[in-house]
């Protein structure tokens, strides 16, 4: 893989503190989309081949988004590394390593 992206999702207007039940529809139609989401407690985790790719899962995303509510905010990393493979898990290895040391 050659990008990770993270996507924080957060409904507007839903009439409750918890949304959960949105970001279940966003990660589902992730899913269908053929991507692999990674789902965390701040965010959901998306590894893709190119740029282009993190920009159709944002798409796939930001549509399930609006499908259930009004309005959404989006805030969006993306790490595209050119130079060797980067994974969400390769990164996390790296950082746990180096506290070891």
């Amino acid at each position: 893989m050659a990008v990770v992206m993270e996507i924080s999702f957060y409904p507007i207007g839903t009439g409750s503190p918890s949304v959960s039940d949105e970001i279940v529809e966003v990660v589902k139609a992730l899913k269908e989309a053929g991507f692999e989401p990674q789902v965390g407690p701040m965010g959901t985790v998306v590894e893709v081949e190119t740029f282009e790719d993190a920009l159709e899962a944002l798409r796939v995303a930001r549509e399930a988004a609006l499908r259930v509510v009004d309005r959404a905010v989006f805030v969006v990393k993306i790490d595209e590394r050119r130079d060797k493979e980067l994974t969400a898990e390769g990164k996390v290895r790296s950082v746990e390593r180096k506290i070891q040391e």
